[in-house]
């Protein structure tokens, strides 16, 4: 009998003893959604930029932010906002003392080659639905909206100032479904725009 104890507690024993061995042995539970892969090559972005483009022949500033999610340091997905900082003076305007108001806003989606080299390029593309309006000073004209889509392709070069922060310049061509507002259609929306920026994100 007391034979049997002695087995039966040195077993015991044995497997406690076995316990921290084997705990530290593991690599960790199997999970079919691994959070440090799922997260490893995702990154965040957000760029303020400034570009000037004409819109019915008149000089137009015009301040775009937009902001995404970057997946493998190639590929960005977001939402952007583009309006006019200055009063457009259109060209075609018959009634002095008008001015318009131009906005912009939707998806793209976008390229990124060599990210992790000092320059490297970039292919925004930008997808979305626009507004034009014009109005006189006194805000008393209610002259009405125009609604249209636009796509615009564009390509930017970029510098890496540090591992957070790139500074880009490029270029790209606004795209204009058919639309026609008092003296203006989509060739006088429709245009090439000058890019200059800075993306403010963890890259990964």
């Amino acid at each position: 009998m007391r034979s049997i104890k002695s087995t039966v507690l040195a077993t015991i024993v044995l497997i406690c003893l076995s316990i921290p061995l084997t705990a530290q042995e593991d690599t960790g539970t199997e999970t079919l959604f691994d959070q440090k892969d799922m997260f490893k090559n995702i990154g965040f972005v957000f760029a303020p930029s400034y570009s000037i483009t004409s819109i019915d022949g008149y000089s137009t500033s015009i301040l775009s932010l937009r902001g995404g999610v970057i997946l493998n340091k190639k590929f960005t997905v977001g939402s952007f906002y583009n309006f006019s900082l200055n009063d457009i003076r259109p060209n075609s305007e018959t009634v002095p003392g008008i001015h318009l108001d131009y906005q912009a806003g939707g998806g793209y989606i976008e390229y990124t080659i060599y990210s992790d080299k000092l320059i490297h390029f970039t292919f925004p593309l930008f997808i979305g639905g626009g507004e034009v309006g014009m109005d006189n000073e006194a805000g008393n004209l209610a002259l009405g909206e125009q609604r249209f889509f636009m796509v615009e392709p564009s390509a930017m070069a970029e510098i890496n100032l540090n591992k957070f922060v790139r500074f880009n310049l490029g270029a790209g061509y606004r795209i204009v479904n058919e639309m026609n507002y008092r003296n203006i259609n989509q060739s006088d929306i429709s245009g090439f725009s000058g890019y200059i920026g800075i993306n403010i994100g963890l890259f990964k």
